[in-house]
């Protein structure tokens, strides 16, 4: 069952640059602000420099610069912002965000949870595997209308949780890559969602002591690892799943295009699409969870590591697929933009990756920004970009 309990919402360290009239300097004097650049007077005579903390200003400093007739500085402040999660500017927006159901992902996952228990003590039934086939196909249906695919992944909160929302979010990511790489094929959208929901069951049949064990695995206890992916596949076909394409995905998720996976040692296009999509998916997920032997990887560095030290593993095409679908900046990042505004990437189109949609939280002045603004960046002056990524929350939490 997944815990309710809502984390509190993260700081992020920003500095923010912001102009302030000469009447408002002595509310800055004692929160670490400095001045950004030299004030000079009319006649190129530099009355305060760059770097000046304003805490050493002269009780008359005021004064002095309105005789010059300087009316405002530019100043550099260090500020602790509270980041807000996700979840909440979903829930609380007033535009029409289009997310998975959040009832229904609950469901699959306490789902997979009680039919991981029913293999381990030998009381598994056809049903229990028909039931998670059954809303795998709901779940393929929700794909297919929705566009955002970060908007849907789920977050695990505990290690004994990760092989549950694990399976959940496999399926939510070999759907989208599905549907994105062939559209018109609702069959081949529900059996990757399905395979992805059933796709790590035979590791009910590995020793919890190895499935969860906090250093490197041993040689013998890697080879018993290793087979999870044939356990599953016997599984669901001892309750009645034949189909090729879902089995494909339950054995071939370990499978390298390069090779050296397994259990069948296959590279290129010796494994199935559907293997290449779940290993991409499977591998995506694996990087960003935390787990108890690692600290989840945000979602930027993990699509990194894919692309720079782990792309022989994966089908290219694919790969870049999954790019385009999350974005160089996911959704869940905070961003500084160009003019110096702060804000949350929220959704990517798919068109341009360094352009995506962004809720703003601070504007260019350093002022909270009231009520909802949110700008696509395709559709705003190419002047205001993205400069770096400030922090990213990561993924949802149901």
């Amino acid at each position: 069952m997944l815990a309710s309990k809502k984390s509190k919402n993260k700081k992020i360290k920003h500095i923010f640059r912001m102009r302030i009239p000469i009447e408002e300097m002595q509310k800055y004097y004692f929160q670490g602000a400095y001045v950004a650049e030299d004030v000079i007077n009319k006649h190129g005579i530099a009355l305060i420099h760059k770097g000046t903390f304003m805490t050493s200003f002269e009780p008359n400093m005021e004064e002095t610069l309105r005789n010059w007739g300087i009316k405002n500085i530019a100043i550099l402040i260090h500020e602790q912002i509270e980041a807000v999660e996700l979840e909440d500017i979903i829930k609380n927006s007033e535009s029409n965000f289009v997310k998975i159901n959040s009832k229904l992902a609950r469901e699959i996952v306490e789902r997979v949870g009680n039919v991981y228990s029913r293999i381990a003590d030998g009381t598994c039934k056809r049903e229990d595997i028909e039931d998670l086939v059954g809303r795998g196909r709901i779940l393929a249906k929700e794909i297919t209308e929705t566009t955002e695919m970060m908007f849907c992944l789920g977050k695990v909160r505990g290690s004994d949780e990760y092989t549950y929302v694990h399976s959940l979010n496999v399926a939510l990511i070999g759907g989208f890559l599905a549907h994105k790489l062939f559209p018109d094929d609702e069959e081949f959208i529900h059996c990757m969602s399905i395979g992805g929901i059933l796709h790590d069951l035979g590791k009910a049949k590995v020793p919890h002591e190895i499935l969860n064990k906090p250093g490197p695995l041993t040689t013998y206890e890697f080879e018993v690892m290793k087979q999870h992916a044939i356990y599953g596949e016997e599984l669901v076909k001892k309750f009645g799943v034949h189909d090729s394409r879902i089995l494909s995905v339950i054995r071939g998720h370990h499978e390298r295009y390069g090779g050296n996976g397994y259990p069948d040692i296959l590279s290129g296009d010796e494994i199935s699409v559907e293997a290449r999509i779940s290993s991409v998916a499977d591998v995506f997920d694996a990087l960003t969870a935390k787990r108890v032997y690692k600290e989840p990887m945000e979602c930027r560095s993990a699509i990194t590591m894919m692309i720079e030290k782990m792309s022989p593993h994966f089908d290219p095409f694919i790969l870049r697929t999954l790019v385009t679908l999350t974005g160089l900046y996911p959704p869940g990042t905070t961003v500084e933009l160009s003019d110096g505004s702060l804000g949350m990437v929220i959704g990517t189109n798919g068109n341009d990756l360094l352009r995506p949609r962004i809720m703003m939280n601070f504007d260019k002045n350093g002022m909270k920004v009231e009520g909802e603004q949110i700008i696509d960046l395709n559709n705003v002056d190419k002047s205001l970009f993205i400069i770096k990524a400030v922090h990213e929350l990561g993924k949802i939490a149901f």
